[in-house]
């Protein structure tokens, strides 16, 4: 502050503005500086004092030996040229100096205070604002409050430039600038009247040029406004009008497209059913078959009984019995079959599995796939199972590829635990190729050396990529298996069915499964998909509970059958291929108690419901609450372990670390069928 000085500038006895110099700074500096600010020529300033005008030579220090302060005239030298205030406000943030005398009641202290006033004033970036067209209110934006961004500039050394830092087409213009000229030609065509062409002048028009006349000036000024101001507002409200219809229109179609997806997918049902029960595939189209023979043999049964004579009635159940036998021998040398067919392509996939690339995307989000030594080996694996199970070879092509097959092990592969178990059987099959047996004669030999070419292609030291895709091993310890008391079988606890209300493992699924077509004939398929829904839906919602995953087909069933009646708690339809079970309250996950029975179109009007209470009716809602009280009571010990779960993490670590813990992965998971496992 001491090496400074504040110089008062006066452009007229009104007009007043204030800066800082140093004192070792001449009048002829402080001229060029005020001739920037005011935007004036150099010469045409004059600076002057009380005691007369300022030399250039003169030093701002010597005006001022003791005070901080000095005031200097500023005039024009030419009477043409006239110096604007504005101009400082513009150019430079002006600053005005007060001194403020400060002292106490006891006037022992008294004390002088200096006080510069900055003028901060800048063009602002932004104007405009929002006004409330009912109480008037501005609204501006917050740019319009708040000093302009400093840009960057980028200093062109070569022409002298500087050049904003923006991201727009001038980036690629090279500086400095060049404007020039060019006249292009353009053609254009007149025809006038002439001696040898007559033109009709009737359809021109002469136009006249009217005065020009101020806006201000016109008298109904106020009222064309006022039209062009309702016509704008119609236009705007038309076009509201017309989107609104537009939406309406949209959702009208979406809705019909909707229930006709329904039809569709319920046709495509009935169809699957059909053609399931005449092509059989899986577990759950057998399930129909013995269902459906055990439907025909009850009406039999019961036609057979209403004969009048015994020896009659005694042949009749004879022969039922024969046809029952024959159809059940029937089905389960089918079922056989499609067993062998559904795993030989399981072991098919899995060569197919293990002999893909490792497929990712990259940074640039493309497609990228490594194919390394291992998946290499594993597509040569799997061409080499591809034609040891060919059976349209001629016999000299067979015994080629077992000489090359046998070669392959006895040069790279003689590690193997069965090698010589596998070259054995090899040479077996060349000897009796050699001799001329027949196809049927070698499906033994040549089913063992698949059998065991397979083990092979499992073994991780040989395929690397198997230990990905091969499943798990099941327990061997004792402390981890269980006795089924009907085939003594010692098995995991993932070989038998359970429920809520077991306690202990007593059948397997293989028995149950045999005494289920045997005797009871339960299709308990219907109740497998609905539960397959539930968790469909809970997983595609990245549920926090086990309580959908804890009940099984057979609590489903009760929940389905006693609970619910078999049919819609709203339309009251019993076909099960058309109902599922959604949340009665969305926002809370699925439960017994938290469900309702729909159809698949009621499902969805349900989920967009907001308001449960308001939309249904109090008797209805009543209704429900009582029903979902008597699955509280009846799934009391699915509570029990759901608590237990979570409580104590193992529901967590399952959740974290299983395949399905992504909604991603729901599709995968509810397509998924246990009955199709034989």
């Amino acid at each position: 502050m001491t090496d400074t000085i504040i110089v008062k500038f006066t452009l007229d006895p009104s007009k007043e503005f204030s800066s800082r110099f140093r004192k070792n700074i001449t009048i002829k500096e402080i001229r060029e500086r005020l001739a920037d600010v005011l935007e004036v020529k150099l010469e045409m300033i004059k600076l002057k004092n009380e005691t007369g005008n300022l030399k250039d030579s003169l030093v701002l220090g010597d005006l001022s030996v003791t005070n901080t302060k000095v005031r200097i005239v500023v005039e024009s030298k030419s009477i043409e040229t006239t110096i604007i205030e504005k101009q400082v406000s513009k150019n430079i943030p002006t600053l005005d100096v007060i001194t403020c005398h400060l002292s106490d009641n006891t006037e022992f202290l008294k004390k002088h205070v200096i006080v510069e006033i900055e003028n901060k004033s800048c063009q602002k970036e932004w104007l405009g604002g929002y006004r409330h067209k009912l109480t008037g209110v501005e609204y501006h934006h917050a740019d319009t409050q708040t000093k302009p961004r400093m840009r960057q500039v980028c200093n062109y050394s070569h022409f002298n430039y500087k050049i904003p830092l923006l991201f727009h087409r001038d980036t690629q213009t090279p500086y400095p600038l060049k404007h020039v000229t060019v006249s292009t030609v353009v053609s254009r065509g007149t025809q006038m009247p002439r001696n040898d062409i007559y033109i009709s002048p009737s359809a021109d028009k002469i136009l006249t040029a009217r005065p020009y006349q101020p806006f201000l000036s016109e008298p109904t000024f106020v009222k064309k406004v006022t039209i062009i101001q309702k016509t704008f507002r119609c236009l705007a409200r038309k076009r509201k009008f017309l989107e609104i219809v537009k939406q309406e229109r949209k959702r009208i179609e979406e809705l019909k497209k909707q229930k006709l997806q329904i039809v569709i997918n319920q046709a495509l049902k009935e169809r699957n059913i059909l053609t399931n029960v005449v092509y059989p595939t899986t577990r759950g189209d057998f399930y129909q078959l013995y269902l459906m023979i055990g439907k025909w043999l009850k009406n039999e049964w019961d036609r057979i009984s209403n004969l009048r004579t015994s020896p009659a009635r005694k042949a009749k159940r004879c022969r039922l019995l024969e046809k029952e036998v024959s159809f059940l021998f029937d089905v389960e040398k089918h079922r056989i079959s499609m067993k062998k067919e559904a795993l030989k392509k399981e072991e098919m996939r899995f060569l197919e599995m293990s002999a893909r690339p490792y497929t990712f995307k990259n940074s640039k989000g493309q497609i990228t796939s490594v194919d390394d030594l291992n998946t290499q080996r594993a597509r040569e694996l799997k061409e080499v199972y591809s034609q040891l199970i060919k059976t349209d070879t001629m016999p000299s092509d067979r015994v080629d590829f077992l000489f090359t097959f046998k070669q392959l092990f006895t040069s790279k592969f003689t590690s193997y635990e069965f090698f010589s178990d596998l070259i054995a059987l090899i040479d077996r099959e060349i000897d009796l190729i050699s001799i001329g047996m027949g196809e049927k004669d070698l499906k033994g030999v040549r089913a063992r050396i698949e059998q065991l070419y397979l083990h092979f292609c499992h073994q991780t030291e040989f395929n690397a990529k198997a230990e990905k895709y091969r499943k798990p091993n099941l327990p061997k310890t004792v402390d981890a298996l269980y006795l089924c008391n009907r085939c003594k079988k010692l098995l995991p606890p993932s070989k038998f069915p359970v429920h809520i209300r077991m306690r202990s493992y007593t059948k397997c699924k293989s028995c149950d499964w045999l005494h289920n077509i045997a005797l009871d004939r339960a299709d308990l398929s219907p109740f497998l998909k609905l539960l397959r829904k539930v968790q469909h839906k809970e997983m595609s919602q990245c549920c926090r509970t086990s309580v959908c995953f804890l009940l099984q087909q057979i609590g489903m069933g009760f929940l389905t059958n006693v609970i619910w009646h078999g049919q819609s708690a709203v339309s009251a339809c019993q076909d099960l291929s058309r109902l599922q079970h959604v949340r009665w309250k969305t926002e809370v996950e699925w439960s017994p108690w938290n469900t309702i029975l729909l159809t698949d179109q009621e499902a969805k009007c349900h989920e967009s419901i907001a308001n449960i209470s308001a939309y249904y009716s109090k008797s209805f809602v009543g209704k429900i609450h009582r029903r979902h009280i008597n699955a509280r009571t009846h799934f009391d010990d699915l509570v029990k372990m759901d608590q237990d779960l979570r409580s104590s993490g193992a529901w967590q670590n399952i959740k974290d670390s299983g395949p399905y813990f992504h909604r991603s992965h729901a599709d995968a998971f509810a397509s998924q069928n246990e009955y199709d496992k034989f």
